[in-house]
């Protein structure tokens, strides 16, 4: 009954708006730049549902023990029933630097509880790793395991999975290790300083961590914590390196991954370079089995990381959109953002990942059951935003918020350079009120694909100290909502049908009143557009939000509206769509949105004309070398190959 309700309400959700179902009016500081009295009173009947997308927390899905001999993991909930599949993690690790899992072995779960089969798989007949001959790995014996969730007879529960590290104690009998359950991840590695990069990663108890790295060995020098972030410096630019990372428990108990080989950022200017973009993986509930995992279409996002990763790419970008999200509980959308890290841990063991917010990583106060929903407060711990920035790894260079009272930008804006490509993220997804500005109107908040002016002016100064730069050849910005949206998006998005009157709202420090922002929604695209097309520089412009690819090329000729001007009759809405002078360079509007979120294939009538639409699954592929930046929109990732749907030769020739 439970599943059967969050069904209907999240897929209202997509149609109208966002939730959750905090009435608290605690925050900070004490006055929020919205309006927290008044509000419609949570739904009674609904109010006793938890908005979450996960029947389990964290802690449930780790609590994995040692008893009697035995690791047994325990979800202390005696209704819960399913199966456990565990295998080697990662497989024959001594063979490949990128981690994946292959499932051996089932058992039964129980009351809640379930024992690990690890005797059934620790002989000689499935000793892929070498834990009991000692094969090339050092790493500590580990196995993924997966649970198939039920209550009661047929509802399930879903798909959930995690990782324990054990040591043989003797025949048949298993000691429980401290077990890296996130990471390790290489973070911070560009050529902003290609001397250096971060190793991060979460064990499942509080431990003390430490890189060995090359000949060299780095200490975290912060005692025993979950969380471990080891900055690696004095790097050669453009090398390999070995790395692997350990973690010892207070009472002596020690972790250590396997070996990976990591290559250095190159220095700024230096080619060529390889990277892809992806956006929109979040689960649609459509399909079942690792469609919907923990949030995830893990499905799809293992398929698409693996191609990208056998085709070179030295990072991947990705647009948002990462997970479900739209809970209420903080913990559970932070659960939500971990499975998603499972997904890239392959690609990301290696390889940086850069990552950018979308309208479904939003964490929620939800009124009159979807009524009214607000991002969550406090802005500081609780926010889509803060979450965020707490489960990624993302530079922190982007802008202050003008308004101290909102969230913060930090993760979720920012820049890097790598070789001769800058790379920008935007987030038009901030401070999410609902999908329409009517709520905004009366509460305050941002509709989605708004963006406030401290972005704006952040952007137009990077890009013009970006143009200055003689390091830097191109130019890809990346962001959420489409720019110039073609599919179920023309009346959202940056565009909401050409309704200037859109815009964010904020709540007067002294008067208490919600005052509309200076620009309009299509105001603040042109601004937006006119400061990446008046650059030499700029190559494309990534976006996601619409389920499928389109390429649409944007110049001073394409009809995209002006306002005023446009406005014939003085509504807020545009009558005609004339192209915008000032979009001096054409520069290219990409859409991939590919990455197994419930698939559209309607093409809606716009000012502007894509030149191509594809539905597929997958990838853009970027190579950037010498004057050209070529584009491949890389479809069917689980072929041999992946299939190349479409493909410009130099995305700067239309400069």
């Amino acid at each position: 009954m439970k599943k059967a309700l969050l069904f209907v309400v999240l897929l209202a959700l997509v149609l109208a708006g966002c939730s959750s179902d905090d009435n608290s009016s605690d925050s900070e500081p004490e006055t929020k730049p919205v309006v927290d009295d008044g509000l419609p009173v949570i739904v009674p009947e609904l109010a006793e549902e938890s908005w979450t997308r996960n029947a389990i927390t964290f802690e449930q899905l780790h609590n994995v023990n040692e008893e009697s001999g035995e690791l047994v993991i325990d979800l202390g909930d005696p209704d819960i029933s399913g199966e456990i599949h565990i295998g080697p993690y990662p497989f024959e690790a001594g063979d490949s630097n990128y981690d994946y899992i292959r499932y051996r072995r089932s058992a039964e779960l129980s009351e809640g509880r379930a024992v690990l089969p690890l005797s059934r798989l620790y002989t000689a007949s499935y000793d892929s790793n070498g834990w009991i001959e000692g094969g090339d790995s050092t790493a500590t014996p580990t196995v993924a395991y997966r649970l198939e969730l039920f209550q009661g007879e047929d509802t399930s529960l879903g798909m959930y999975g995690s990782f324990a590290s054990f040591e043989a104690a003797g025949e048949g009998v298993f000691r429980k290790m401290p077990t890296i359950i996130d990471g390790p991840y290489v973070t911070l590695l560009s050529s902003d300083d290609p001397t250096s990069m971060e190793i991060v990663w979460e064990t499942d108890e509080p431990c003390s961590g430490r890189v060995s790295f090359g000949s060299q060995t780095y200490d975290q020098g912060n005692g025993e914590s979950t969380e471990h972030s080891v900055k690696i410096s004095g790097l050669t630019p453009n090398t390999a390196y070995e790395y692997a990372v350990e973690s010892v428990s207070e009472d002596g108990r020690k972790v250590t991954s396997k070996i990976y080989t990591v290559r250095s950022a190159p220095e700024k200017g230096d080619g060529p370079v390889v990277f892809a973009f992806a956006s929109d993986c979040r689960t649609g509930g459509v399909g079942g089995g690792e469609r919907d995992y923990m949030g995830v279409n893990l499905y799809v996002l293992n398929q698409i990381t693996a191609s990208a990763y056998r085709k070179g790419a030295e990072f991947f970008l990705f647009g948002g959109d990462m997970v479900y999200g739209y809970s209420t509980d903080s913990k559970d959308f932070a659960l939500q953002l971990k499975a998603w890290k499972q997904g890239m841990a392959g690609f990301w063991r290696t390889r940086p990942v850069y990552s950018g917010m979308g309208n479904h990583e939003v964490g929620m106060n939800m009124y009159g059951g979807m009524e009214v929903i607000l991002d969550k407060w406090p802005y500081s711990t609780d926010s889509g935003e803060a979450v965020f920035a707490d489960e990624m790894f993302n530079p922190t260079n982007g802008p202050a918020v003008s308004d101290s009272r909102r969230p913060s930008y930090q993760e979720n804006v920012y820049q890097f350079q790598y070789g001769p490509v800058l790379v920008m993220s935007l987030n038009n997804t901030y401070w999410m009120t609902g999908f329409t500005t009517e709520y905004a109107k009366t509460y305050g908040g941002a509709p989605v694909g708004y963006i406030m002016d401290d972005q704006l002016d952040w952007l137009e100064t990077s890009i013009e100290n970006a143009e200055k730069d003689p390091t830097v050849k191109f130019i890809f910005l990346f962001t959420h909502s489409p720019v110039f949206p073609t599919m179920k998006h023309i009346y959202g998005a940056m565009w909401c049908g050409g309704d200037n009157n859109v815009r964010a709202y904020t709540k007067n420090k002294d008067s208490g009143k919600v005052e509309p922002e200076a620009l309009g929604i299509v105001e603040v695209r042109n601004r937006m557009w006119k400061a990446l097309a008046q650059s030499s520089k700029v190559a494309a412009v990534f976006t996601g939000d619409e389920h499928a690819y389109h390429r649409t090329l944007i110049s001073s000729t394409t009809p995209v509206g002006v306002y005023p001007d446009d406005d014939t009759d003085g509504d807020g809405v545009l009558d005609k769509y004339s192209p915008n002078p000032e979009f001096t360079h054409p520069v290219w509007h990409i859409t991939c949105g590919g990455g197994g979120a419930p698939y559209v294939a309607n093409v809606e009538s716009a000012p502007w004309t894509p030149e191509t639409v594809s539905s597929h699954i997958g990838y853009v592929l970027i190579r950037a070398e010498g004057d050209k930046a070529s584009l491949e929109f890389v479809t069917n990732p689980a072929g041999a190959i992946g299939e190349v749907a479409d493909e410009v030769a130099d995305l700067m020739a239309v400069k």
